[in-house]
């Protein structure tokens, strides 16, 4: 039997309406009860022209399990990683063109916020944690936050990175996109450490956390939108 399976497509677009990125991601549930995402993004941005491979799965509390990354750069490997977490530890294992061949291990504490591929589907799996029962207004920050890299497409490492930024839930909001009407919940970064502009999350209640919709301000005045999506949600499948 087929696995339960969404496919979407995300367009990053200027203020102005032009085009500077997409991102074509797969979601899938296995019989062990792990989603795995998979996302392909390509942009240009400034100096950056980056193409980078992500495959994230979790549990169903949306906690990481393990990942994948592939990163190139101005059509030059930038590096490739495996990541695996466990109760008490996140591990690395990869290589980069600037560091060389890696190998990490930090201690963690659970709940982590989740793990960031820099996708902004992932960035959408990273609010499924958060306590939206205590309403809108609430602010959630986990302690050590895990990414990838800390730049802010992505286009370093890959390799465990650290952030100490937190979640504000703003409320419920309707969003119209070319993929559809959604009820959503806002979202927004708070307590930045890397100099991330200001950015705010629209995600599907669905159960799914889909990123239906992202804007964010300062230098990048960019707005993220669900293009194409097909299939239902995956605790329906």
């Amino acid at each position: 039997m087929p696995l339960p399976r969404r496919d979407g497509v995300i367009t990053y677009r200027h203020a102005d309406g032009e085009r500077w990125g997409s991102e074509r991601w797969s979601m899938t549930r296995g019989a062990d009860g792990l989603r795995v995402l998979t996302a392909h993004c390509e942009m240009a941005l400034r100096a950056d022209v980056v193409v980078r491979d992500s495959v994230l799965s979790v549990d169903a509390a949306f906690q990481p399990c393990e990942a994948y990354v592939r990163i190139m750069n101005q059509g030059r490997l930038t590096g490739s990683g495996w990541f695996r977490f466990d109760r008490e530890y996140a591990e690395y294992e990869g290589f980069t063109a600037a560091e060389g061949r890696l190998s990490q291990r930090i201690a963690i504490q659970r709940p982590l916020r989740g793990f960031g591929v820099h996708a902004v589907q992932s960035d959408g799996w990273l609010g499924a944690a958060f306590p939206f029962d205590q309403g809108a207004g609430h602010v959630k920050f986990w302690g050590q936050n895990l990414m990838h890299s800390l730049h802010h497409l992505g286009a370093s490492g890959p390799f465990l990175a650290t952030t100490k930024s937190g979640l504000e839930y703003v409320g419920l909001e309707t969003v119209t996109v070319p993929a559809g009407t959604f009820e959503c919940r806002r979202i927004r970064l708070r307590g930045t450490t890397n100099d991330h502009p200001p950015y705010d999350m629209w995600l599907s209640t669905d159960g799914d956390h889909l990123y239906v919709k992202g804007v964010v301000g300062g230098y990048m005045a960019s707005v993220f939108e669900l293009d194409e999506l097909t299939g239902a949600p995956i605790e329906q499948q």
